[in-house]
């Protein structure tokens, strides 16, 4: 027996979508298998699956859902690839001002770069509810759909993960006691 043909994809979803969440799907992906082409493919791979499947999709659960595959599917090229490159951002961060002041810019960098590491520190669960919050910028719901955890487990996370890069920040940064 033949099966019927699928619905045609929502063109005008599919775009709205890709607008909203196509960079920090890039930015959460690029955390993982830290390349740029890597991650862009990934992300690409999201997208198509979403296409293809977006009848079953719940629409109002979207970014969940994203954020779950990408980062199952950057997960599994990961463990096929084994090879876990240092994460070299500064051209995809890169934001033209009308006078960069270099000084300012280094540190900014050398600041991001020191953060994204200490973040790569924290334990996993926490390092990604971070990044799904500040990079991708979810809800707690939705990272809590992304992660399958209680929306009260995420505020924790999350929290237990600020806390932890504030004291290594003071750690890196001692401010004199007045």
């Amino acid at each position: 027996m033949h099966e019927p043909p699928s619905p045609p994809p929502d063109p005008q979803f599919l775009e709205a979508t890709l607008a909203r969440f196509e960079k920090p799907l890039l930015q959460y992906c690029l955390g993982i298998v830290a390349d740029l082409h890597q991650a862009r493919d990934i992300v690409q791979e999201t997208f198509i699956k979403l296409a293809q499947t977006l009848a079953t999709v719940d629409r109002t659960r979207v970014a969940p859902w994203l954020f779950t595959v990408c980062r199952n599917r950057a997960l599994d090229h990961v463990r096929k690839h084994r090879n876990v490159i240092p994460m070299e951002t500064e051209a995809f961060e890169h934001q033209p001002t009308p006078a960069p002041n270099p000084a300012a810019l280094m540190e900014q960098r050398e600041t991001a770069h020191l953060i994204r590491h200490w973040i790569g520190l924290l334990p996993e669960k926490q390092r990604e509810a971070v990044r799904l919050k500040f990079e991708a910028g979810l809800s707690y719901q939705e990272i809590s759909e992304a992660l399958q955890t209680s929306p009260g487990n995420v505020g924790t996370l999350i929290h237990l993960g600020v806390q932890a890069l504030r004291q290594r920040w003071a750690q890196q940064n001692p401010s004199p006691r007045l």
